[in-house]
């Protein structure tokens, strides 16, 4: 099949969707599948190219909400129409956008032949900005999205919170719950020696983290969790990794607590070997994520167990007290109180290490949400196929 996946960012830009997108171009195209990802030109060097068997083009994007830490880059209309209408031809047999909320979304839905089906992934819920961003963010979503929605065959959301808030936008989509899924043997328990990995003593429990540092991603609470930790003089080391609008305060927290070690943006190598040596994965997000992230799949697959804040009463592959320990976001208290918690109770957390790799493999493989994303590709083409022969 012709299959064209659309993305308001995409890499070398990091983060969650860009992630999800790339496993799917990737794993399709290895199928046998004709496979572009349409994206802004975000953190971009070039405008088109081939890699891993697909093929990647871009159109210009302005980005001046980034530095507030919300995603939403501005397409210049003439470089979308030009690349969407080089890239939509009618014979694409599915596109496959991501994200109800961009406008990124609505201008290349606007430029698709209308006979093309279209299938939504929706990654996200209604986030918790402050006002005014919020009042922007509640329009944003009941216009742009809704619009969005209304143009659209079937959406895969990737949460229950997030299926919810998708039919409260539309109460006429088409849904359905897909989790997303990682690599279970790429990422996989390992032995290092931590202090290899890490700039810590060998006895230290060492606590990681991966995360864009801003407020929404609870980079707020976890320096005031460290700063609780020093105050009682708690023998743990916190490692994070990642960069964003507070990385001044985390550089200057890291001066002042010498347990907190920053390091920056990491290789695909260098991660997979964080996950796997540290004791414990921390999650610290306050709202407006998919949950579990990829970020705790990847550390579960890697057997280690997660800190999160708990963003969700129904987390498919979740455990509370097994794979993981859910604490109130923006609680820092309490954070800092399971952190020690943990780090008194290697035995317990050794336990919750194997219940990680478990839920990883039983609940967060890839290869079953490939078959799926197949199956709804064929579905909706057939579908379209006949609404065209007998219009």
């Amino acid at each position: 099949m012709k299959i064209v996946l659309v993305s308001h960012y995409f890499h070398p830009h990091i983060g969650g969707i860009e992630s999800v997108v790339e496993s799917h171009a990737t794993r399709l195209s290895s199928r046998g599948h004709d496979v572009t990802v349409l994206s802004s030109d975000i953190g971009a060097s070039q405008m088109a190219v081939n890699r891993d068997g697909y093929r990647i083009v871009r159109y210009k994007a302005w980005n001046p909400a980034e530095r507030f830490g919300i995603p939403y880059p501005i397409p210049y209309p003439s470089s979308v129409s030009k690349v969407a209408n080089g890239v939509l031809s009618e014979d694409v047999d599915v596109l496959h956008v991501h994200g109800m909320n961009y406008l990124t979304t609505s201008m290349v839905l606007r430029h698709a032949p209308s006979l093309i089906p279209v299938l939504l992934h929706q990654h996200t819920p209604h986030v918790d900005y402050p006002l005014p961003i919020q009042a922007v963010e509640y329009l944003n979503d009941r216009l742009i999205g809704r619009w969005n929605l209304r143009q659209v065959d079937h959406v895969f959301c990737v949460s229950t919170d997030i299926e919810r808030y998708v039919t409260q936008i539309d109460d006429e989509a088409s849904t359905e719950l897909m989790v997303n899924g990682i690599d279970t043997e790429s990422y996989q328990p390992q032995e290092y020696d931590k202090t290899d990995v890490f700039n810590c003593r060998k006895d230290d429990p060492v606590f990681f983290t991966l995360s864009r540092m801003s407020q929404k991603k609870g980079v707020d609470t976890l320096l005031e969790a460290i700063n609780k930790l020093g105050q009682r003089e708690v023998d743990v080391h916190v490692a994070i990794a990642g960069d964003g609008p507070m990385k001044e305060e985390v550089d200057a927290t890291s001066r002042r607590h010498s347990n907190l070690e920053v390091m920056g943006t990491l290789t695909d190598d260098e991660l997979k070997r964080c996950y796997a040596a540290a004791d414990v994965f921390l999650f610290t997000s306050k709202s407006g994520e998919a949950f579990p992230t990829l970020t705790m799949m990847e550390a579960y697959a890697s057997g280690t167990p997660v800190i999160a804040s708990k963003l969700s009463e129904e987390a498919p592959g979740v455990t509370d007290d097994g794979n993981s320990i859910l604490v109130e976001p923006a609680d820092a208290d309490e954070l800092a109180e399971k952190m020690i918690n943990c780090a008194n109770n290697p035995r317990r957390v050794a336990i919750m290490s194997q219940d990680a790799r478990k839920s990883a493999e039983q609940h967060f493989a890839i290869g079953s949400r490939i078959d799926r994303l197949e199956e709804c590709y064929r579905s909706i083409s057939e579908t379209a196929e006949r609404k065209s022969s007998s219009s």
